[in-house]
């Protein structure tokens, strides 16, 4: 693997704490992405690592909410930039920056210990402590029905916003007229890609609802069409008390320690006993409004593996369905079945993303041939296309942008793991 090409993106890529995920479509800080891009860091440039995640960390609203994006530099042109969102500069509690008004699943929290444990730098896990556990109670106290599992409420928020997933409850509302320029279609090969015009609608119709709400949970919760629980978000959160829990014990918080395994324990429990689809053999987010499962074969259904909420009968029926996500040249695709399209975003190519998360998943789940299955197929992509966004299943053609960040981050993080599960830092391994 070209690891010095792998590094010479990620510089291209950086800006003044911060590293974009590509210059062609994403010019700010996203939040998972950040997570991603600060894995890789840890072993390639680990001040770098530590530093992406304090950069993103001060753009952590007083609440305690870690937004989806931090608008660091001039946003005019963009859409949907600060002047869509309306959030101002007063939310945020350590700079004052413009940003989204949503969130994204919480792998900062999981990134943050794996950069701990790679640095061993106690100062960095004392100044980042306070954050991650503002972060995780947020998402308890404003998103979570019962204390168990915690919701979203923008496809936007899920990172994989064009799942099929979300197609029931996104045409269960009219938009109405909305007008707006989209900013995301460069060339018309990468238009056919994106989300189209439909789906578009409805996402800037639910920013509009929740500026016009003043960015309210609680009213939100009440009002919005939109209110899901993903169960990838749900292993990430569950992830994300693992390793508050760790990062706490480490700093010798016993009290804190215990809280964080204990919601880590009620949520993968909640996970494994409402969520799984012993059908369609994986774990499928639930449509709060309607009242009803989202039963669609996408690779969030699988992501589970990494908070450990399969029981064992599940997870042997889980390996009948990794067949169907297996059964391409390369694996895995971010959706399978009848809307599969393995050109179009998140409706059928492999990420490399969720592919970690995966690969990670059914490591600590023992399937180590799967795993490895995962592990060599992402290498070969990246051998092949290069630093792509997204790459079919079919073919390995490399789709979207291209120099894209948290691909070439992640090259580095397998590299750097090896294929030992003693050298892997346990922040995304197991626990």
């Amino acid at each position: 693997m070209d690891t010095d090409t792998a590094r010479s993106v990620l510089e291209a890529n950086r800006r003044d704490g911060y590293t974009i995920p590509s210059a062609t479509l994403y010019p700010f800080q996203w939040n998972w992405d950040s997570a991603f891009i600060a894995v890789g860091l840890a072993h390639a440039d680990p001040a770098a690592a530590k530093r992406e995640i304090r950069t993103l960390l001060d753009a952590r609203w007083e609440n305690g909410m870690v937004p989806q994006i931090a608008f660091w530099s001039d946003a005019e042109g963009y859409f949907p930039g600060p002047d869509e969102w309306r959030v101002g500069t007063d939310r945020t509690v350590h700079a004052a920056v413009e940003t989204s008004g949503i969130t994204q699943p919480p792998m900062v929290v999981p990134a943050a210990r794996y950069v701990y444990e790679v640095t061993g730098d106690e100062a960095f896990r004392d100044s980042v402590l306070p954050d991650l556990r503002a972060y995780c109670e947020w998402w308890l106290r404003e998103r979570s029905d019962d204390g168990e599992l915690v919701w979203i409420r923008h496809p936007w928020a899920t990172g994989m916003d064009d799942s099929p997933a979300w197609v029931g409850p996104l045409e269960r509302f009219d938009p109405g007229e909305v007008s707006y320029v989209r900013e995301d279609r460069k060339d018309d090969d990468l238009a056919d890609q994106r989300p189209t015009d439909w789906d578009y609608d409805r996402y800037v119709a639910l920013v509009r609802q929740g500026r016009e709400l003043d960015w309210d949970e609680a009213r939100l919760r009440e009002a919005s069409p939109f209110v899901v629980e993903d169960v990838l978000t749900n292993a990430l959160f569950v992830r994300a008390c693992e390793s508050l829990a760790a990062l706490s014990a480490d700093a010798s918080d016993e009290s804190e320690a215990t809280r964080w395994r204990e919601q880590a324990e009620t949520t993968r429990r909640a996970l494994s006993d409402r969520r799984f689809d012993d059908e369609r053999g994986l774990f499928v987010s639930y449509d709060l409004v309607a009242d009803e499962p989202l039963p669609a074969r996408s690779i969030a259904g699988l992501v589970p593996t990494l908070a450990g909420a399969p029981t064992p009968d599940q997870f042997d029926r889980m390996r009948e369905t990794l067949d169907s996500f297996f059964d391409y040249d390369y694996a895995v695709p971010s959706y399978v079945g009848p809307e599969m399209d393995t050109d179009r975003y998140w409706r059928g190519p492999v990420w490399l993303n969720t592919n970690w998360l995966v690969e990670r998943g059914l490591r600590r789940m023992g399937a180590e041939t799967a795993a490895a299955r995962v592990r060599e197929d992402s290498l070969s992509l990246l051998e092949r296309e290069g630093f792509r966004e997204y790459f079919s299943p079919e073919t390995g053609a490399g789709r979207g942008s291209d120099r894209f960040s948290w691909s070439a981050a992640l090259s580095l993080a397998w590299d750097g793991d090896g294929t030992d599960e003693g050298r892997m830092p346990i922040g995304l391994g197991r626990d």
